[in-house]
């Protein structure tokens, strides 16, 4: 089940957090989500009544950006990311939706060229440890491969 994160899934969002992402990748802190839940597109995977993932999308005024995506690792491989892709496809409606990703995070890229982004350009030393990023790109009239 998805739904909107409430302050409720706080703890639960901070630990999922801290499990995917090493302090170095610099996770999102406890204020950082706080502050999302209350201002910007937050929703969860709940499985077995456990937040297991999350989708987090900033609007901009023409579009949405993919800030973070995550999964625990009890969920991975189980379609829980691309089914919070397309609720978020399904609800938030926009002309263009915009993400960057590690070039080395093939399994993501892969994933989000099935929704329909494209690479856009080269992100230049823009991850921690002068690693490379790509902005990847999804117009509204892009059809999305089936999955």
């Amino acid at each position: 089940m998805i739904i909107r994160a409430t302050q409720e899934h706080l703890n639960a969002l901070v630990a999922l957090e801290n499990s995917l992402f090493p302090k170095d990748d610099f996770p999102l802190s406890r204020g950082s989500f706080s502050y999302h839940i209350k201002k910007n597109d937050l929703f969860v995977f709940m499985h077995e009544g456990e937040v297991a993932g999350y989708i987090l999308w900033l609007k901009r005024k023409t579009y949405y950006r993919l800030y973070s995506l995550g999964v625990s690792a009890q969920c991975r491989g189980r379609g829980v990311a691309q089914m919070l892709l397309a609720y978020s496809f399904g609800l938030l409606k926009s002309p263009s939706y915009t993400l960057e990703v590690k070039m080395t995070n093939q399994r993501a890229i892969s994933l989000y060229e099935k929704f329909g982004f494209r690479k856009q350009k080269i992100l230049k030393n823009y991850y921690p440890n002068n690693r490379d990023g790509y902005l990847m790109r999804k117009q509204e009239n892009d059809e999305i491969k089936k999955l």
